[in-house]
């Protein structure tokens, strides 16, 4: 007996998006009946006049060299492959996808398509930052990557929650004097504020943190 098939099923299948499984029991209905098979015909035609009347927008540019860049992270060991669990805690995403996360800081700057995942975005003179995607247990806190030249200085900003960094490259030093180096974590609750100056030498590895803190604020002023 040839197993039942609904339009959803139907419909899909005109599309080409059902896995193997599905796409042979849709293809035995319609072996066996001719109205199906018919039905089946005239989605397929549909799909085809939308797909002809979509007009053809051009991708921005690098998106195959980013596309071929997040494949790579996948299969190839990263430079900074050894922070993607800590990275995947701190996120709530998977070790894979922080390791495509990771390896998009090396990726050129391009400021012509800023709301693409992974673009570093100019915050202060030597500062850059770059918003990730993260997961549930993340909602409501801003995520993302950090780049300081050397020389420069994060603002002094103010945090209404917790905020967590975990360094990943370079040097600097809190307000506080404490020095920050790779693999170091910071934990600060809320009502704390700080600033923070990247050490080195013009043309040294710039310091690179990623971080997420539930609320920040920026239009306060650092004590005298």
């Amino acid at each position: 007996m040839t197993p039942a098939v609904g339009p959803e099923l139907l419909a899909l299948h005109a599309l080409d998006a059902l896995d193997a499984d599905d796409a042979a029991r849709v293809e035995a209905a319609v072996a066996a009946d001719p109205a199906l098979a018919r039905e089946l015909d005239a989605l397929r035609a549909a799909a085809a006049a939308i797909a002809g009347e979509l007009p053809v927008v051009a991708p921005p540019a690098g998106v195959k060299a980013r596309l071929e860049a997040s494949l790579d992270a996948l299969t190839r060991p990263g430079r900074l492959d050894r922070f993607a669990a800590r990275l995947a805690a701190l996120f709530d995403v998977t070790v894979d996808k922080a390791r495509m996360m990771l390896a998009w800081i090396d990726q050129p700057d391009q400021a012509d398509q800023p709301d693409e995942p992974g673009r570093w975005e100019a915050m202060a003179p030597g500062v850059s930052l770059m918003h990730l995607p993260a997961g549930p247990a993340c909602a409501g806190a801003d995520c993302g990557f950090v780049r300081l030249e050397p020389g420069a200085t994060f603002p002094w900003h103010a945090h209404d929650g917790e905020e967590v960094t975990v360094v990943l490259q370079g040097r600097a030093r809190d307000a506080d004097g404490t020095a920050l180096a790779p693999g170091a974590e910071v934990v600060l609750g809320a009502s704390t504020a700080h600033d923070f100056h990247a050490e080195g030498e013009v043309g040294e590895e710039p310091y690179i943190f990623a971080v997420r803190v539930f609320g920040v604020r920026f239009d306060v002023a650092r004590p005298a």
